[in-house]
C-alpha cells in the first residue's frame, strides 16, 4: 500500500501493517503501538491506537510508561554524551536508573519492543541498537524486529499527519 498524506490513509497503512504481518504477537504490536503513540505526544493517535490494537492492562500499561519515559530520559542523555565525547564519564547507568529486574516488567521481550518504538520517536539511535541487541539476545529475529520498525513508523507518519491536518494556514 503506498504511503500518502492523511491521517486517514496512514491508518490504513498501519491497520495494513498490522494484518499483513505474523511475527509479533497482539501483546508486542500492542506494546510498540502505545509506546510509539505515547512517545508522539499525540493524544488523537493514541485514541486511534486504542482503537485498532484493543485496550491493554494497567501492568502492560506500566511496562509502556516505564519503557518511553525512560527512553525520553536515556535517548538524549545518550545521543548527546555520544557526540560530545566528554572525558572520564561513567556512562554504564550513568542516569542511575532502577535495574529492569526491580521494575517487576511483565514481558521483557515486549518490554524491548516498546523501547525501540521509543528510541524512534525519539531519534535515540545509541539505545535503539542496544534494545535491538537485547531483542536478537533473546531470539527475536531480524524479521520481527523489521515489522515493529515498520508500525512504529506508520505511526510516527500517522502522528506527523494529524499534527498537519490540523494545521490552518490559509
Amino acid at each position: 500500500m503506498p504511503t500518502t498524506d492523511t491521517q486517514f490513509d496512514h491508518s490504513e497503512l498501519l491497520y495494513s501493517l498490522i494484518s499483513r504481518q505474523s511475527l509479533l504477537a497482539i501483546n508486542r504490536v500492542q506494546y510498540i503501538a502505545y509506546a510509539a503513540a505515547f512517545a508522539c505526544k499525540n493524544e488523537a493517535v493514541l485514541q486511534h491506537i486504542k482503537q485498532q490494537v484493543g485496550e491493554i492492562n494497567p501492568l502492560q500499561l506500566q511496562d509502556i510508561k516505564h519503557a518511553v519515559m525512560r527512553m525520553a530520559m536515556t535517548n538524549n542523555y545518550y545521543m548527546a554524551i555520544n557526540t560530545l565525547h566528554l572525558s572520564n564519564i561513567k556512562q554504564s547507568n550513568a542516569l542511575e536508573l532502577t535495574p529492569l529486574h526491580d521494575l517487576d516488567v511483565v514481558d521483557e521481550t515486549a518490554y524491548y519492543y516498546a523501547c525501540i518504538a521509543a528510541c524512534m520517536v525519539n531519534q535515540g539511535y545509541s539505545c535503539l541498537h542496544g534494545h535491538v541487541e537485547l531483542l536478537r539476545s533473546l531470539d527475536e529475529s531480524d524479521d520481527a524486529i523489521n515489522a515493529a520498525l515498520r508500525l512504529t513508523a506508520s505511526i510516527i507518519a500517522m502522528a506527523q499527519a494529524n499534527f498537519i491536518n490540523q494545521q490552518d494556514l490559509d
